[in-house]
């Protein structure tokens, strides 16, 4: 297994910690929804400040793909 060293700020830490713990309700519950549960989610994605938008969070997926981020890029 290859290992790779990411860095993230805050913000998308929690928003990666929100999502893994949305999977792991998903899996423990055995359906992929349960809008009663989401506000814990909004809860730990907003740990550090708010919850990242959806632009930011396609922008954090290309990261982890190994890719430049989208916003970086744009600015650059």
């Amino acid at each position: 297994m290859t290992k790779q060293n990411i860095t993230v700020t805050a913000r998308e830490r929690d928003t990666l910690l929100a999502a893994l713990r949305y999977y792991q309700f998903y899996r423990m519950q055995g359906h992929p929804f349960d809008p009663e549960q989401d506000h814990l989610i909004d809860t730990i994605a907003e740990t550090a400040g708010s919850a990242l938008d959806v632009a930011e969070i396609d922008d954090l997926c290309a990261g982890l793909n190994g890719n430049t981020h989208a916003l970086e890029a744009a600015r650059a």
